[in-house]
């Protein structure tokens, strides 16, 4: 049966923070190298696979690799049954004052002590009558 898993709530809050700093160690000792390995950005083109495409992904979306975009947690869920872990939550992306808010998934499993996450996705929500515009068509 699943159970609450506040330590893995703590380690999505960590690795948020670590963004915030651009502390890549950290986000790469929180990311698993299991080839399996995937995080999906706000972005249309920010899907990436595997532990190095992962990494340069953050790269890009910390201070230090040029995005001016801050985070701030609303709330985290998270759960855990044996060594596997998931997670939602609510999170604000801020740049130049104007806030937008996130949704935030993510799967993680521990390896050697720690939890790591293994899937991660974050989206910003569309209105369903907003959905065939064209700026989200791929064409």
């Amino acid at each position: 049966m699943p159970e609450r898993a506040l330590e893995i709530e703590q380690v999505l809050r960590d690795i948020l923070d670590a963004m915030a700093r651009s502390d890549l160690d950290e986000i790469g000792r929180r990311t698993s190298r299991d080839p399996a390995v995937v995080a999906i950005g706000t972005d249309a083109g920010e899907w990436a696979e595997g532990f190095d495409e992962i990494m340069q992904l953050f790269r890009g979306s910390t201070p230090e690799g040029g995005s001016s975009v801050s985070v701030a947690v609303e709330d985290i869920a998270a759960f855990r049954e044996g060594g596997v872990g998931w997670a939602a939550g609510r999170v604000y992306f801020e740049i130049d004052g104007r806030r937008v808010p996130v949704r935030l998934t993510a799967v993680l499993l521990q390896e050697d002590g720690e939890w790591k996450t293994v899937q991660s996705h974050a989206s910003i929500g569309v209105p369903n009558d907003r959905m065939l515009d064209p700026m989200f068509q791929d064409n």
